[in-house]
C-alpha cells in the first residue's frame, strides 16, 4: 500500500473510533464465521445424502417387493380370467337355462327342494368366480400403479441424489480453496471440527427435543378454547356461523411452559410476518423463524388445518441450509388441528399481526 494510501486509511479508522488492528481483527472475526458457516452446511449437506441413500435403499426393496407381488398377481389373474370366463361362456351358451328347466321338471317335492339348492350353490360358486376375477384385477391395478408411483420415486430420489452430491462437491472445492488462502488454516480446521462436533452430538438432538416437545404441545393448544371468564371464551370470538380463534404471543409462551418446562428457555414472538422462536440451553443459542400458514391434510382426505412452514433455522449463530429444515419438517408435525377439539370447525385462513395470531373458522356443514 502507498504511503498516500496508508494515511488515508489510517485517519479513515481514527475517524470511525476504530484502530487498523481493530479493523483487520473484525474482519478475519466474520470471513472465520463464513468459513465455519460453509463448513457446517457441507456437513448437513452430507447428512442429507446419508438420508437420500437411506431412502433409496428403502425403495429399492419396496420395489423389489412389489415387482414379485404383482407377477404373482399376474398368474393369479391368468387362473382368475379362465373362470370368470368359464362361467359366462355358460351364461352366453344357455348352459345354465337347462339347469333351471330341470327344477321344474322334478315331481317330487324334496328332490326340487335338493336340486335347488344345488342350482343355488352352482350360482354362488358363479357370483364368487366373477367376483374372485374383479377383485384380482383390482389389486392388479392398484399393484402396477404402486408399481409406477415407486419407480417415479426412486428416479426423483436418484436426482436428489446427484444434485446434492453435486453441491457438495462445489461446497466441499470452495471450502478447501478458501482454507488454502487462510494464514491460520489449521486453527480454523480445529474450529470447524469443535462446531461439526458441538451440532451433530448436542445441536442436533437439542433442536429435535424442543421440536417433539413443539409437536406435542400444539396438538393441545385446541384445549385452550375451554378457557373462559363468566361462560365466554377468552379466544374465541363468534359471529354467527363464523369464528375467530385469537391467541398472543404471550399467551401462546405461557399455554407451552404449562405444557413442558422446556420451553422456559424459549421465547415464541409473533410478528406481523413471522414466528420468531429464541432459546437457550447449556450454552447453546437456537433460533427458528417460520409462518402459519393454510394447508390441506392428505388424509382425511381435503381437511384443512394450519402449517407451521420454517423459514430459518440458526445454531450459535450459524444458519442451517435448507436440507435441515426439510429433514425436521418431515420428522415433526408442527401443525395446529382445531378439529380435534370440535370436528365440526374448518380453518378458512390465517392472519399474523404484531403480538397476536388469528385463525378463522367456520362451521363445516
Amino acid at each position: 500500500m502507498r504511503p498516500l494510501q496508508q494515511a488515508i486509511c489510517l485517519i479513515l479508522c481514527l475517524v470511525i473510533g476504530l484502530s487498523p488492528c481493530q479493523l483487520a481483527y473484525a474482519a478475519n472475526t466474520e470471513e472465520t464465521k463464513l468459513l465455519l458457516q460453509k463448513s457446517l452446511t457441507v456437513f448437513e449437506v452430507d447428512q442429507e445424502l446419508a438420508r437420500i441413500e437411506k431412502q433409496e435403499e428403502s425403495l429399492v426393496g419396496k420395489l423389489a417387493s412389489t415387482e414379485q407381488e404383482l407377477k404373482a398377481q399376474q398368474a393369479l389373474s391368468a387362473d382368475t380370467k379362465r373362470h370368470a370366463a368359464k362361467v359366462l361362456r355358460a351364461y352366453y351358451m344357455g348352459d345354465r337355462d337347462s339347469l333351471w328347466v330341470l327344477l321344474f321338471s322334478i315331481s317330487s317335492f324334496k328332490d326340487a327342494l335338493t336340486t335347488f339348492e344345488y342350482l343355488q350353490m352352482i350360482i354362488r360358486n358363479d357370483r364368487e368366480s366373477l367376483k374372485r376375477y374383479t377383485d384380482n384385477q383390482k389389486q392388479l391395478q392398484e399393484l402396477s400403479a404402486s408399481l409406477s408411483t415407486s419407480k417415479t420415486a426412486l428416479l426423483q430420489t436418484k436426482d436428489r441424489y446427484i444434485a446434492q452430491r453435486e453441491k457438495l462437491i462445489l461446497l466441499q472445492k470452495q471450502l478447501d480453496e478458501d482454507l488454502a488462502k487462510h494464514s491460520e488454516a489449521a486453527e480454523i480446521l480445529k474450529q470447524m471440527t469443535n462446531l461439526t462436533v458441538q451440532w451433530q452430538n448436542k445441536g442436533i438432538p437439542l433442536f429435535k427435543m424442543y421440536f417433539q416437545a413443539l409437536a406435542q404441545a400444539m396438538k393441545q393448544l385446541p384445549e385452550i378454547l375451554s378457557d373462559s371468564n363468566e361462560g365466554k371464551s377468552n379466544h374465541l370470538i363468534i359471529n354467527g356461523f363464523q369464528y375467530t380463534f385469537q391467541i398472543t404471543d404471550q399467551e401462546l409462551n405461557s399455554f407451552l411452559r404449562s405444557k413442558n418446562e422446556l420451553f422456559r428457555n424459549m421465547t415464541f414472538r409473533f410478528t406481523d410476518s413471522q414466528v420468531i422462536t429464541t432459546g437457550t440451553q447449556d450454552g447453546m443459542e437456537v433460533l427458528i423463524k417460520g409462518k402459519y400458514e393454510l394447508a390441506v391434510k392428505d388424509e382425511p382426505k381435503g381437511k384443512t388445518y394450519v402449517r407451521f412452514r420454517i423459514e430459518s433455522l440458526q445454531f450459535n449463530g450459524f444458519e442451517l441450509p435448507a436440507t435441515t429444515i426439510e429433514a425436521m419438517e418431515k420428522e415433526f408435525d408442527l401443525g395446529v388441528y382445531p378439529q380435534t377439539v370440535a370436528s365440526f370447525l374448518l380453518v378458512t385462513g390465517v392472519k399474523l399481526e404484531e403480538g397476536k395470531l388469528s385463525l378463522m373458522l367456520k362451521l363445516a356443514l
